[in-house]
C-alpha cells in the first residue's frame, strides 16, 4: 500500500514536470501557450488602402475631339501623346453618293453629242466629266439616298434613255475625330490648350 502511494506521488510529479516543459518544448496547443500568442484587440487599427486611393486619384478620362480634318487629327494625336496621353484617330467617311450616269464614252466629241441628245429629250442639269485616257462620262444626277437615285433612273428609262445606269461612289475621308485618354488630372486641364490651334475643334464625351 505504501509503495502504491509513493508511485502515485511520483507519477504526479512527473506529469507536473512535463506540463511545465522541464522535459522539452511543450505542445503549442496547450492553453497557456495560446493565451500568450493571442492578439490584443485594443492594438488593432484599420489601415487605408493606399492603392485604391491612388487608383481613384488617377482615374482615366476619355474625350473625343471633333471638327478636325485628317491632317489636323494627326497633329493633335502627336501633341496628346507628347503630353503623356493616349490618342487614336477615328476617320469619318462621308456618306456614299449614288450617281445616275452614262459612262464609257470614248472621247469628248462623243460626250458632247450625247449631251445634246439628252438636252433635246428634256434632261436638265447634266454635266460631262473627263476621265483618264480621254474617256468621258455624263452625270445626270447625284443623290445621297439610293432609293431616290433609283426613282430618278426609272423616270429616265420611261423617257427612252436606256443607256443610263446607277453607280455608287464611295467618298474620300476628309474629316476625323481624335479619341484621347489619360489621367483626368492631366488630360482635362491640358486638352483645351492642345486643341486651341484648331478653330473648329470641339471636345465631346467618349461613347460608352
Amino acid at each position: 500500500m505504501r509503495l502504491f502511494f509513493f508511485l502515485l506521488v511520483l507519477a504526479n510529479l512527473l506529469f507536473f514536470a512535463w506540463a511545465q516543459g522541464y522535459f522539452g518544448a511543450s505542445d503549442d496547443g496547450h492553453e497557456p501557450q495560446r493565451l500568450a500568442q493571442q492578439l490584443h484587440a485594443e492594438k488593432l487599427r484599420i489601415v487605408p488602402d493606399v492603392r485604391a486611393q491612388v487608383a481613384k486619384k488617377d482615374d482615366l478620362a476619355c474625350r473625343v475631339i471633333n471638327g478636325l480634318n485628317v491632317a489636323d487629327a494627326g497633329a493633335l494625336k502627336a501633341a496628346v501623346e507628347a503630353a503623356g496621353g493616349e490618342a487614336k484617330i477615328l476617320p469619318l467617311a462621308e456618306p456614299a453618293l449614288y450617281l445616275v450616269v452614262i459612262a464609257d464614252l470614248p472621247n469628248k466629241a462623243a460626250a458632247d453629242k450625247k449631251a445634246a441628245e439628252l438636252t433635246r429629250l428634256g434632261v436638265e442639269g447634266l454635266s460631262s466629266v473627263a476621265l483618264e485616257g480621254g474617256r468621258h462620262e455624263i452625270i445626270l444626277g447625284n443623290f445621297r439616298i439610293e432609293a431616290a437615285a433609283r426613282e430618278f433612273l426609272q423616270g429616265l428609262v420611261k423617257r427612252g434613255i436606256k443607256s443610263a445606269r446607277l453607280d455608287k461612289r464611295e467618298q474620300p475621308v476628309l474629316k476625323a475625330q481624335v479619341q484621347t485618354r489619360a489621367p483626368a488630372a492631366t488630360l482635362l486641364p491640358q486638352l483645351p490648350k492642345l486643341i486651341a490651334p484648331y478653330a473648329d475643334a470641339t471636345i465631346g464625351e467618349c461613347a460608352t
